[in-house]
């Protein structure tokens, strides 16, 4: 029995170190595939900070960007009331110049009256002139005529009176008649 005891001690033994081996390798794996999903989780944590990170920056510049769409948003009520406001303008300013374009045409009309008719006043004027003329050049032979006239009726009149003195003259020297 000593030897049955001894092997079976052995036999215990050996089946203990199987045991502690296989436990050793088994526990090997296990650290392995808990080192696995150590380092899984620990990239998947990693991965989720970063997403964190990106879903932060993402939504900063989802509200930098809607800030900026709010801004366009805004700028585009602003354009279209400008643009409303230059299309009155427009409106209003091709009225006005429909309205001048008429008033021009009017004055061309009036102006176009008023040169006709200064240049019909200017040929009356030019016939007048003419008139003029030719009325003073008859004056002018009026006058010389007159002025002749003038001259012979003085000389007359001093010829006379010479003639009115020498018969003074002589009937003072003649003797009186009796």
């Amino acid at each position: 029995m000593k030897s049955f005891l001894q092997n079976l001690l052995i036999f215990f033994a050996l089946a203990l170190c199987a045991l502690c081996a296989w436990q050793w390798v088994r526990e090997t794996a296990l650290r392995k595939q808990v080192q696995g999903l150590y380092d899984t989780v620990h990239d998947k944590s990693e991965a989720i900070l970063n997403l964190q990170d990106n879903v932060k920056r993402d939504e900063a510049e989802i509200q930098r960007l809607d800030g900026i769409k709010n801004m366009l948003t805004q700028t585009a009520k602003t354009n279209e009331e400008r643009i409303a406001d230059l299309g009155r303008m427009v409106e209003h300013t091709t009225n006005e110049l429909a309205a001048a374009q008429l008033q021009l045409a009017a004055y061309k009309d009036a102006i176009a009256r008023a040169n006709d008719s200064i240049k019909f006043q200017n040929e009356t004027i030019k016939k007048q002139n003419d008139e003029m003329a030719t009325l003073a050049e008859a004056r002018n032979e009026m006058v010389k005529k007159f002025n002749k006239m003038a001259a012979d009726y003085n000389e007359l009149a001093t010829r006379w009176n010479k003639q009115q003195e020498e018969l003074a003259k002589m009937a003072t020297n003649s003797p009186p008649k009796k």
